[in-house]
């Protein structure tokens, strides 16, 4: 059974991320750092509320 529906989307606040480029997501001091395939990086600051492998979607807090 393949259940891949497209890629990841990062809520924070009223930010939405899709992750479809991301291939690590790394925790900071003050959030996550998102590295994509070609090594870009960027942070987003928030706390980690919720991870929703179902629904495809992770969730940040301010």
């Amino acid at each position: 059974m393949c259940m891949d529906q497209g890629a990841f989307v990062l809520l924070s606040g009223d930010e939405e991320i899709a992750l479809e480029n991301v291939a690590s997501l790394l925790p900071t001091a003050t959030g996550l750092k998102l590295v994509d395939l070609f090594g870009k990086t960027r942070e987003v600051t928030g706390q980690l509320e919720e991870i929703d492998l179902l629904n495809r979607r992770i969730v940040l807090t301010a």
